[in-house]
């Protein structure tokens, strides 16, 4: 998302009310029916599947900084046959939250459940699929699948798959100073999600989405199995969902001193105080070439470069996971200086 839906609504109240050709009361009227069009509007609606135990109270907490109770000696949720709405406080407000039972614990209540699945699923603004990354067990989840969606085909689009728990997939050497996978761990991660998705198109061939491994408990990739979600999501309730984002930050369990050296590196790579020029639609810039040397005085200290950065840079700095995990393979091979 080139810009985010929020910045778009803070632009429309920021317009209307510099907005010359509106009296003050009109301003005043637009602004009022917009807040009431925004209250009136429900919180999206997740409906997570997966095993008791998979982390997903862990991901709805990673993914909008909720409140959620968190299960490890025993399940979290309560497995009724009534299935509860639970309403769940986010940081930038309230989600609906559905926690299907598991489909895998007794072939008795298979039928049972499916009827629970049929009547729940259609309510769904987004349906998140959680499976463990180290499980490569999907024959269940393929039967379930067909029996679930080849009625309702409508719902296909709206289905997210995260692979949860990135950290312990093989061979089991997370960089835990950088908070990334290692290089085989890596290697090992981008076959899982296509070797799942591939598991998921043969049973759904019009699903057109891919599986994301993250890690919930290590703040890993959350940004790519949101965006996911995003898509998933009706077009016009989108903003809903995005409205309540908070990402937890990764860089919170990264050893603070390979940070601020990173971080540093980073910023010779972006020039502070220089103006964020507006993206041209066609052709695509060039990438920049990186200075060896800053141009400015460096600075005192990593927290003056940054409160030198633009909104818009510091924005791209703090987002680009993929230019810090280059850093860190560079400083572990030893090309780094």
């Amino acid at each position: 998302m080139s810009e985010s839906i929020r910045d778009r609504l803070r632009r429309f109240t920021t317009s209307v009310e510099r907005s010359d050709d509106l009296s003050p009361a009109q301003r005043a009227g637009i602004l009022q029916g917009y807040e009431e069009a925004l209250g009136n509007e429900g919180p999206p609606r997740l409906v997570l599947i997966g095993e008791s135990g998979v982390g997903k109270s862990t991901t709805v907490n990673a993914l909008f900084n909720a409140g959620q109770a968190v299960g490890h000696s025993r399940a979290t949720t309560d497995r009724a046959w009534s299935i509860p709405v639970q309403q769940v406080s986010g940081s930038n407000g309230t989600l609906e939250v559905v926690d299907m039972p598991g489909l895998g614990d007794d072939i008795a209540n298979y039928p049972r459940y499916m009827g629970l699945y049929r009547e729940v699923l259609p309510t769904a603004d987004a349906i998140v699929w959680i499976h463990p990354a180290k499980d490569r067990m999907v024959q269940l989840v393929q039967q379930a699948l067909a029996d679930l969606f080849g009625p309702s085909p409508e719902l296909v689009g709206r289905l997210v798959f995260g692979l949860n728990k990135a950290d312990e997939i093989g061979p089991h050497d997370w960089n835990a100073p950088a908070n990334l996978p290692s290089e085989l761990q890596w290697a090992a991660l981008r076959e899982r999600e296509e070797d799942f998705t591939r598991s998921i198109s043969r049973v759904l061939p019009t699903w057109r989405g891919r599986a994301v491994s993250y890690a919930a408990l290590r703040f890993y990739n959350l940004t790519a199995l949101f965006k996911e979600m995003m898509y998933a999501v009706p077009e016009q309730r989108r903003w809903v969902l995005e409205q309540r984002m908070d990402l937890a930050d990764f860089t919170a369990l990264v050893d603070r001193k390979l940070l601020r050296a990173a971080t540093a590196r980073t910023l010779v790579e972006v020039p502070a105080g220089e103006p964020e020029p507006e993206p041209a639609p066609a052709p695509p810039q060039p990438v920049r070439q990186r200075r060896e040397q800053p141009t400015t005085h460096p600075p005192r200290s990593v927290a003056d470069a940054l409160a030198a950065l633009s909104d818009a840079q510091w924005r791209d700095l703090h987002a680009d996971r993929a230019r810090f995990e280059e850093f860190v393979r560079r400083l572990e091979q030893g090309s780094a200086r």
